[in-house]
């Protein structure tokens, strides 16, 4: 069985912003070179925040399966748009470049 999560932290205190287990669906997007992030079931704080906090946000993915590796991949948001909609609870995040690597291939 696998599992996916997606985080969005600030990157430079590291304080987790956005947690997909507590509550929140997304999807990924792609949008010719960028990629669309809508992830749904935001409260509004922490829409604000990462809307506030923009310009520093790391975006994770994390694959997890059962007995293999885990793969993690880290999305750059870089000047792309960042937006939160209060009525549908809907944070939306562009991202530009994606770096995936896994753990295992590092560390033994």
């Amino acid at each position: 069985m696998s599992q996916e999560r997606v985080l969005v932290k600030h990157s430079v205190t590291g304080r987790m912003l956005v947690n997909s287990t507590e509550g929140v669906s997304y999807t990924f997007d792609r949008e010719g070179e960028l990629t669309l992030i809508t992830l749904c079931g935001v409260p509004a704080d922490k829409g604000a925040a990462v809307v506030d906090l923009r310009s520093e946000l790391n975006v994770f993915r994390f694959e997890e399966s059962e007995g293999g590796p885990v793969i993690k991949h880290w999305y750059y948001v870089g000047d792309n748009p960042v937006a939160y909609d209060e009525t549908s609870q809907c944070l939306k995040i562009t991202v530009q470049s994606e770096i995936e690597y896994r753990p295992d291939q590092y560390w033994e």
